[in-house]
């Protein structure tokens, strides 16, 4: 008889050095991939991911690095607003439910949740203000639930690995 043995691996970021080929801009872009716990109806089959692009190099004062922009790409058109309340729910680490209203925005092909650098703070650390080393641990899980356009509500889960790279990169940490 022969047993074989599955172990889950934990989702890596994916890092790529890029340079903007209008500007010149050098960044670097982080995407790491997550899964439906609550697929979309109408999606194109690709699992969720989320992808920021931050300059590693960039200083200001005393926070290393610098968020250029982010997303949650859900492969499926949604609406981030129910009428006059937000759409797009989250948990961190099993934690209560947050409204992500103020942090995010659409995208241009509305496929994706638009983040701001709060919101990239508040995902890796808990807290939306840049994080002091040593003060508390990074979040591990995020479960976010957004509105599919004229359907149900898709719900994915990010498990984070270590972000350490991706914080200092993102301007989310005192140096």
């Amino acid at each position: 008889m022969l047993f074989t043995c599955a172990f889950a691996t934990a989702q890596e970021w994916q890092i790529t050095p890029q340079t903007d080929p209008l500007t010149g801009q050098s960044y670097t872009l982080y995407v790491l991939p997550g899964k439906f716990l609550t697929p979309p109806s109408r999606g194109n089959g690709n699992p969720p991911s989320i992808s920021v692009r931050c300059n590693p190099s960039a200083h200001h004062g005393r926070i290393s690095g610098r968020f250029i922009s982010g997303f949650i790409i859900v492969n499926t058109v949604i609406d981030l607003k129910n009428g006059e309340n937000s759409a797009v729910q989250y948990r961190l680490d099993d934690g209560k439910f947050q409204d992500a209203r103020p942090m995010i925005g659409n995208s241009t092909d509305y496929q994706a949740i638009s983040l701001d650098n709060l919101f990239v703070n508040d995902m890796l650390w808990g807290h939306i203000i840049p994080h002091k080393p040593g003060t508390s641990g990074q979040v591990h899980k995020m479960v976010i639930g957004v509105q599919e356009h004229l359907d149900g509500q898709v719900v994915m889960q990010f498990d984070f690995p270590d972000s350490q790279q991706v914080a200092a990169a993102c301007g989310t940490e005192y140096r």
